[in-house]
Parts: structure tokens; sequence; C-alpha cells
């Protein structure tokens, strides 16, 4: 069974936010594929075809215990995937990384930790930095309405992803993310963020 952890935290008054894209992504993955979201007591999730989405019910640095649960429930997965936010790249870009570290994200460090190593996929979405608000009020504002557009156009893009991910495997998804991160970068300012990088 292959487990994706989306990152967010539970709440109305966050469901828009920056820091719950994680969430987001899930629940439009969901949608799209008419998924019963179902709860246990640490996590909500959705199950498709050999594959279990768990949004942590925890606080944010709290979001390794959420994994904890589901692993004591379900046994060992085979693959981990982790969607979430990243103040550090601009809206809406996209960058995926195989393993790593933290880059100070509560949630993914709390994972780490519970799961003893970090040896596995994250997607990390971009919802930029503030000039004027504390990063902790930043990522818990919601997105303006040209910020929504962009992110909603990630998300599409990630949920085709997910497809490969779970029909199939991360070397999949890895190769679309290759070629759409090869594409020429739009000159308009609009669409999504195909970010330059080394590798």
């Amino acid at each position: 069974m292959k487990l994706i952890i989306g990152l967010g935290n539970i709440g109305k008054e966050y469901q828009h936010t920056r820091h719950n894209i994680g969430f987001m992504c899930l629940d439009k993955y969901a949608s799209k594929r008419k998924l019963e979201k179902k709860s246990t007591r640490l996590y909500s999730y959705y199950k498709h075809s050999d594959c279990l989405m768990i949004m942590p019910k925890t606080y944010m640095n709290k979001s390794g215990e959420a994994y904890l649960s589901a692993l004591t429930k379900h046994g060992v997965f085979e693959d981990i995937l982790v969607i979430m936010d990243d103040i550090e790249l601009p809206v809406g870009t996209i960058r995926i990384r195989t393993s790593g570290g933290d880059g100070g994200h509560n949630g993914l460090k709390s994972i780490i930790q519970k799961k003893g190593d970090s040896a596995f996929p994250r997607i990390r979405i971009g919802i930029g930095r503030s000039q004027t608000l504390t990063p902790r009020d930043y990522v818990l504002d919601n997105f303006s309405s040209e910020e929504a557009v962009k992110v909603n156009e990630t998300l599409e893009l990630i949920t085709k992803w997910l497809d490969l991910y779970i029909e199939h495997d991360i070397t999949l998804l890895l190769d679309e993310y290759s070629k759409w991160k090869a594409k020429p970068i739009p000159s308009t300012d609009g669409g999504i963020n195909r970010p330059k990088e080394e590798e």
C-alpha cells in the first residue's frame, strides 16, 4: 500500500489558507475521483486503489503522530509521498524532491522525526513570502483571488500526477515532472511557474 500525506491545519478557519495547500490538493483529487472522506482520531483520509491519503488532525508540528497512527493500522507502506507548502518558492511553483531536509517546515520535520529518516519524496508547492506580514501570519492567511487562480492550476496538474503515482509508481510521476520542467517558461505572468533549478 502507498501513503500520501497532505499537510495542513484542521478547522474551517484554515480551510483556504496558504499553509493548507496539502489538504487542498488531496480534497481536489478526491473531488475528481468522487472519493468519500473518512476519519480516525488522528487523521481524515481517502482511499483509492491501493493508496491511503491522509490529512493529519494534529497540530502541524505533530503531523508525524498521524503518520505513526496510519502505520500502526495499515502496516508498512511500500511508498510514502508528502504534499506541502513552501514559503521559499513563488506562488504556484512546484518542486519535487525524492529526499532531503525539512526546509524549516514543522509538519515535514515531525514526519521525518517519527519515520526516522528523510528518504521519501515530497511535492513542495510555492506560496511565496510577504514583505509586510510575519511568516506565521502569512501562512495562516487566505490566498488572494489572483493567487487562488495560480494555485488552482497547480493543484489541477498535481492531481493528474497523483494518478501516475497511485496507479504506477513515483518514477512515472518524476518523469512527468521532468518533462514539464523542460517546457519553455511562458513569457506572461499568468499560469504555473516552472522553476529553473540545479539538480
